[in-house]
């Protein structure tokens, strides 16, 4: 347990960093970079056509990466190739796309390049940050009271149906850049964490709390569990 949070802790310092790993082939180096909003769209397809068998990639990930690589190498040496650039005006050349991959092609093996592969594959690691600091939590509880204070119907919330709302608008703000910047400059996972731990207050009468089940300690105990009776009376609810 210790082991493996102290991986975690080094895997978040390097999401803060926005640190790429770097790898040789014949003299020459290369970074796999922090993938951003905008590539993940750009490469959506390519991933898609991979045609990845989702479980083995969670139970055993070197092997099916080999399998890919052995099965679909064109699209593989592709994928990391766009990996390889950092610049919007790069990932849209396609002549440097191109190059890149005939010498990744050439030059790689399969077990070196499903290596490689198995990185950029599962290098996203924003849903296991969120339940290492308790956001996956917080938002229930932020969802439960935000139910009780919709219930006086004095307030009624519209838009942020898709990433435009939801996402860069905010960022935009927040960070106080342009949509092109949020979208090409900010890896996903730094943007995704930034948005999921943002602050928010909300005013709770004393009624509200005790119906959300929050305590002033911001104790949060599953009252649905008879185990949890005990705990319940025992909360701090003045």
């Amino acid at each position: 347990m210790g082991e493996n949070r102290k991986i975690t802790e080094m895997n978040i310092a390097d999401t803060i960093m926005e640190r790429p790993y770097g790898f040789q082939v014949n003299k020459r180096h290369f970074y796999l970079y922090p993938i951003t909003l905008g590539k993940t769209y750009l490469l959506s397809r390519l991933i898609e056509s991979l045609d990845m068998n989702a479980d083995i990639i969670k139970s055993n990930p070197y092997m099916e990466a080999l399998r890919l690589c052995q099965e679909k190498k064109d699209i593989v040496c592709q994928l990391l190739s766009y990996h390889t650039l950092n610049k919007k005006e790069e990932l849209f050349n396609s002549r440097i796309v191109n190059s890149r991959c005939q010498f990744l092609r050439n030059n790689l093996s399969n077990e070196e390049m499903s290596q490689l592969l198995v990185i950029v594959l599962t290098k996203d690691n924003t849903d296991e940050f969120i339940k290492y600091f308790g956001i996956d939590r917080e938002r229930k509880e932020l969802a439960k009271v935000s139910m009780i204070k919709n219930k006086k119907g004095n307030s009624i919330t519209f838009g942020g149906k898709s990433v435009f709302g939801s996402l860069i608008l905010p960022a935009c703000e927040k960070l106080n850049m342009t949509p092109q910047q949020i979208v090409w400059e900010i890896s996903f996972s730094f943007l995704q964490m930034l948005m999921a731990d943002t602050i928010t207050s909300v005013y709770l009468t004393d009624e509200e709390k005790k119906e959300a089940r929050i305590s002033n300690d911001r104790t949060f105990v599953n009252a649905d569990d008879p185990k949890n009776m005990a705990k319940i009376k025992a909360m701090k609810w003045d």
